[in-house]
């Protein structure tokens, strides 16, 4: 797919677009650069809490749903202030089928716990010294949820691939960092794990969308009129009931049903897909829409050149052998 778009097909299209468009400078929309996790733990001495970087990779390990990433922005949307504000069962909402949670008991023994001096620095027993480290925060802060959700948070995560649910966690984890030391570091921590949250939202968005475009796909080789309704329902949805929106519907319709377009709605197609898609620097997700956009520059000016010919060529032999435009073989020549 990304083979055949080659720079040749951009000066060939461009050339011919710019007799009907002043080509906008913006910058081309890259995918956002997924940012890996830094795993910390908040055992670390409170006065530095700067984050390391860690060598996990971000994956979605499951398909997300649709109410799972809605469950997730409402977390997305909060300010810090609103983290460190949450109630005692905001926390828990937060806590997994996974989470290792403390007993009351627990955290009873470790308020009475004598902890020796110079323990930080001389007992080789790491475990006893983490045990340590818990027992001087709740000591020193109270039986509190945000020091009780980081202390569980420590003991359920080792590390790992982070899933939506263990970003959101993540983020949790830097909130209540930055409400127990409040300071520029933890700040900065908890900005990072909220952009990596925002990272897999968007990552499991478009997964969701390329799903829904291929079944759209499917349907209009199946049924052509109840593709134009869901195609309708689908664009509406994702770009607003717009004029440029109606202007592709409406083209999209007349193309896939074989009826007549005049040359004006050719380049209205064209002026609205040029607004969606910043002087076509970014692909549409849609091949379909891609499609008739060849279409609608082959109809004003015939297309002659052997990249772009060979494109709608691909297109309409898959059209018309009723194959799936994102089944075809772009390197079968």
């Amino acid at each position: 797919m990304k083979n055949r778009f080659i720079l040749s097909h951009f000066f060939y299209l461009t050339s011919i677009l710019s007799l009907l468009f002043c080509f906008g400078c913006g910058d081309t929309e890259d995918e956002q650069d997924v940012i890996n996790p830094a795993y910390h733990t908040f055992l670390d001495a409170p006065d530095d809490q700067s984050l390391q970087a860690d060598d996990q990779p971000l994956q979605l390990t499951a398909r997300l749903t649709d109410i799972e990433l809605k469950e997730a922005e409402q977390w997305l949307h909060l300010t810090l202030k609103d983290w460190t504000n949450l109630k005692d069962e905001d926390w828990e909402k937060l806590k997994g089928e996974d989470w290792v949670r403390l007993t009351d008991a627990e955290v009873k023994a470790l308020m009475n716990l004598k902890v020796p001096p110079g323990w930080g620095f001389e007992e080789a027993d790491e475990a006893l010294r983490k045990k340590h480290r818990e027992a001087k925060l709740f000591q020193q802060f109270g039986n509190i949820p945000q020091l009780r959700y980081m202390v569980e948070f420590d003991r359920t995560w080792g590390g790992g691939i982070v899933t939506l649910e263990r970003a959101k966690q993540l983020v949790a984890d830097m909130a209540a960092m930055y409400f127990l030391f409040p300071g520029a570091d933890n700040q900065q921590s908890f900005e990072k794990m909220r952009n990596l949250l925002q990272s897999i939202i968007e990552q499991g968005k478009r997964s969701l969308e390329k799903e829904e475009l291929r079944l759209l796909e499917q349907l209009r080789i199946e049924d052509p009129e109840a593709w134009v309704k869901s195609m309708r329902a689908f664009f509406i949805q994702k770009h607003g009931d717009t004029p440029e929106a109606n202007t592709i519907i409406e083209f999209l319709r007349k193309l896939e049903l074989n009826l007549p377009r005049a040359d004006n709605e050719c380049r209205s197609y064209l002026t609205a897909y040029n607004a969606f898609y910043t002087a076509f620097k970014i692909r549409s997700t849609y091949e379909y829409e891609y499609y008739a956009m060849f279409e609608a520059v082959d109809q004003l000016w015939p297309i002659v050149a052997e990249g772009p010919l060979r494109t709608l060529e691909k297109f309409r032999e898959a059209r018309a052998e009723g194959i799936s435009f994102y089944d075809i073989d772009w390197d079968d020549n």
